[in-house]
């Protein structure tokens, strides 16, 4: 299959939105990557590494 049908097909290709539970992923996700951050700049900054 060539890039330009490859194009175009995807092209056609209908725009599905997400699921209520795709939706709940993504923010779960996104909540617990934020949380993780914020609790390893408090570790860090409370028990910082010595070298």
């Amino acid at each position: 299959m060539s890039e330009s049908n490859l194009n175009h097909e995807l092209k056609k290709q209908a725009v599905e939105p997400l699921l209520p539970i795709e939706k709940k992923l993504i923010g779960w996700s996104l909540g617990i990557g934020l949380v993780l951050l914020v609790v390893l700049a408090v570790v860090n900054r409370y028990f910082p590494i010595s070298g």
